[in-house]
């Protein structure tokens, strides 16, 4: 295929991950939020809602990867997940941010059900879009750009929701009602784009088994017990799930610092601007940081610098706006970098598992992802609430001092400490540039055969 048209796709697939990623950070930013604050839930209960959702996604998302993985049809393997749920995704956002006028216990009961609802179609959607990585390019380096491209888009989505969610739902008549129109608004654009991410995949998701010797004995357990090998997956699960709960419970604890902590909400527009901004920029670079320091030193450096400004601004927590925005600046490059790293390491670890295993799990290891970002989703909201709660927050008033410190331990200490803890597990990580290269020639060689 021509570099032009390959870049092209890119393209096209990188805009669905600022479709799915308006809807996802949209929850981890302001779900919380929205069910404390606007639908009128306690802490507690949230609490419970976020842990049972995970308990759905422990059985949803390893089946759904091994679904996507035995799909075939005229429209590719992975593709047809994206094009016929990407519009039941939208209306599930909305529904999500929606208030009905019900009591106090049948509000719990309707975000208990929406939420598991929306946590199966992300399901669907995410696993196979995410699955199309290695399928797109089978080159290392390139699979950097994909990622790089998708992150991105990513970074720009998080920087619309971050910017823009709450000028636009005043814009709408704030509360409830603009809420709910917000979801929609993001239900709507989120469609759009990964139906565009679908067509971008078109001309790569068609008979991507025929170079794969097809066996009998290939089962379900076999590809299940691969992932349990795997080594190199195993670790960067844990790397992965620390930082992203990390990134979870700062991000959740985010509004409730800017309203109650420094009592300026409308400083959050110009701080996550900037800081949003900082997390493209490194986004852009990270292929020419990736080849320089490579994928698991990179991942291992840029943690410890995202702890950094975390520590400082914990321990001066009311610091002025330009002090606060320099210091999130720098942690806002380097998560940029945190945050790509681990899904351009997938396709790696795919491929490790196909030389060493005779299986291409494409499905079930970003399945496995998936579920362990939607647990740290989880963890982060549950811990959020039951913490906050012990602490004595109650919502719309002025907060004790042991709720206020409660916040900035939520926003800025733990998760500093989270991401020190990542380079414990990426210290083992095996797959080097050198062995890239290795697994990526033996592969060539068996496929030719």
């Amino acid at each position: 295929m021509k570099e032009k048209n390959l870049m092209t796709d890119i393209f096209k697939y990188s805009l669905g991950g600022l479709g799915i990623t308006l809807v996802t950070n949209l929850v981890m930013t302001y779900f919380n939020f929205f069910l404390t604050d606007i639908f009128g839930i306690t802490t507690f209960a949230v609490a419970g809602i976020m842990l049972v959702s995970r308990i759905v996604d422990a059985i949803t998302d390893p089946l759904m990867g091994i679904i996507a993985d035995r799909t075939h049809s005229r429209w590719g393997k992975f593709r047809p997940w994206l094009m016929f749920f990407a519009p039941v995704l939208g209306v599930a956002i909305f529904v999500l941010f929606y208030s009905p006028q019900i009591s106090e216990s049948m509000k719990v009961i309707y975000a208990y059900a929406v939420f598991i609802l929306y946590s199966i179609i992300v399901t669907i959607v995410s696993i196979p879009y995410f699955a199309l990585v290695p399928v797109l390019s089978k080159d290392a380096h390139t699979r950097t750009i994909i990622i790089s491209w998708k992150s991105v888009m990513c970074q720009v989505a998080v920087l619309c929701i971050s910017v823009f969610a709450l000028p636009i739902v005043n814009a709408f008549g704030g509360g409830q009602k603009g809420w709910a129109s917000f979801g929609a608004l993001i239900g709507i654009v989120s469609t759009l784009l990964i139906w565009v991410a679908a067509s971008g995949a078109k001309t790569h998701d068609v008979c991507i088994d025929a170079s794969i010797k097809k066996t009998k004995e290939k089962t379900t357990g076999k590809d299940i017990s691969v992932l349990f090998k795997t080594k190199p997956l195993l670790l960067l699960i844990v790397a992965f799930g620390l930082s992203f709960l990390a990134n979870t419970l700062l991000n959740s604890a985010n509004m409730y610092y800017f309203k109650y902590v420094l009592h300026k909400e409308n400083w959050i527009p110009t701080v996550m601007f900037v800081t949003m901004s900082a997390s493209i920029l490194a986004s852009m670079v990270l292929p020419k940081l990736e080849a320089k320091f490579g994928k698991r030193n990179l991942f291992m450096y840029t943690s410890i610098l995202c702890a950094i400004p975390l520590f400082i601004i914990g321990f001066m927590p009311t610091m002025g706006m330009v002090g606060l925005s320099v210091l999130l600046v720098v942690f806002g490059f380097f998560y940029g970098l945190v945050s790509a790293l681990p899904w351009a390491m997938v396709p790696d670890c795919i491929d490790f598992a196909q030389w060493k295993y005779g299986v291409q799990p494409n499905g079930l290891f970003t399945a496995t992802f998936t579920f362990i970002q939607k647990c740290a989703t989880a963890i982060g909201g549950f811990l959020s609430g039951i913490l906050l709660g012990f602490a004595g927050f109650i919502a719309n008033q002025e907060q004790s001092a042991q709720a206020l410190q409660m916040i900035i331990n939520l926003r800025f200490f733990i998760p500093a400490v989270l991401f020190v803890l990542t380079i414990l597990a990426l210290y083992f990580y095996e797959i080097t540039p050198k062995k890239t290269k290795e697994i990526a020639a033996e592969l060539e060689k068996r496929n030719n055969n």
